[in-house]
C-alpha cells in the first residue's frame, strides 16, 4: 500500500513538470514567433484603426509606453472619448455619459485596464504577474490544431488562449470575468497577423459574446518607439466649478 502511494506521488510529480515544461516550450515558441525580442528593445507604440460596432465605424488612436502607460481616443460623433493610465491611476472622459470632465476609474476598471496596458503581452513573465498558466491539451479551431493555455488571474479572472500548433500564433481567446458583480463570458478572435518592424501582430480583432459578434477592430497603423509625454497618460485636474451667483 506505502510503495502504491508512494507511485502514484512521484506519477502526480512527474504529471505536474511534464505539463509545466509543455507551457514553457509553447510559450518559447509563440514568443520566437511573435518577435518578443524586438518587442523588448521598443519603448512606445502608436495603433490608429476603427472600431466597427453595428452600423457604426469608429476612428480610434491607441498609445503605449513601458511599463504599463496606455492611452485611448476614440471619435463618435464628433465627441471624443478617452480613457488614460499612468501604470497606477486612471480616468476616463466620455461626453455620451453627460461630462466632458475626467472621471477616475474604478478599482475594477483600473485592474482590467492591468491587461490592456500591459506592454509584452500577458503571457511573459507571468509568473512575476502573479498569473498561473496551465496546459489544457490540444483543441481544434476552425479545423487548425491548436495548444490551449488557460491563465488566471489573482482576482480570478481566467482567459484560456489558443496557440496554432504550427505557426504559434494566438487564433483566439476565451475570457471569463466578473464585472460589477456579474460574470461576464466573452470569445476574442485575431487575425490578419502582419510583421512590423518584425514584430507580428494582428491587423483585424474581433469580440463576440453569446456567439454574436459584439465588435470589431481593425488596424491601419502600427508604429513604434515614437516619443511619447508621459503627461498624456495622466489624469488632468479638474477645476471646480465657481458660484458666480451674487447674492443682494
Amino acid at each position: 500500500m506505502k510503495k502504491t502511494f508512494i507511485t502514484l506521488i512521484l506519477s502526480l510529480i512527474f504529471i505536474s513538470t511534464s505539463f509545466a515544461q509543455t507551457v514553457d516550450e509553447i510559450l518559447a515558441k509563440y514568443f520566437e514567433a511573435q518577435g518578443q525580442e524586438k518587442l523588448l528593445a521598443t519603448n512606445t507604440f502608436i495603433t490608429k484603426g476603427k472600431i466597427i460596432q453595428g452600423q457604426f465605424e469608429i476612428p480610434f488612436t491607441s498609445y503605449q509606453k513601458r511599463p504599463m502607460k496606455f492611452r485611448s481616443e476614440a471619435e463618435f460623433q464628433g465627441m471624443k472619448i478617452i480613457s488614460a493610465f499612468d501604470g497606477e491611476n486612471g480616468c476616463s472622459i466620455n461626453p455620451m455619459m453627460g461630462s466632458t470632465d475626467p472621471q477616475p476609474m474604478t478599482a475594477e476598471q483600473l485592474d482590467r485596464m492591468k491587461i490592456q496596458a500591459d506592454y509584452d503581452g500577458m503571457f511573459y513573465n507571468y509568473k512575476d504577474k502573479g498569473y498561473t498558466v496551465e496546459f489544457m491539451g490540444k483543441e481544434p479551431v476552425d479545423d487548425i490544431e491548436t495548444y490551449a493555455l488557460k491563465l488566471t488571474r489573482p482576482n480570478g479572472d481566467i482567459i484560456t488562449a489558443y496557440i496554432d500548433a504550427e505557426n504559434y500564433v494566438i487564433l483566439k481567446t476565451d475570457s471569463k470575468m466578473k464585472i460589477q458583480g456579474v460574470d461576464k463570458e466573452a470569445e476574442t478572435i485575431f487575425s490578419n497577423y502582419k510583421y512590423v518592424d518584425g514584430i507580428l501582430v494582428p491587423f483585424s480583432i474581433e469580440t463576440k459574446m453569446d456567439g454574436k459578434t459584439v465588435m470589431q477592430m481593425t488596424f491601419d497603423e502600427f508604429k513604434y518607439n515614437t516619443d511619447l509625454d508621459d503627461s498624456i497618460f495622466e489624469m488632468p485636474e479638474v477645476t471646480a466649478p465657481t458660484d458666480s451667483t451674487e447674492v443682494k
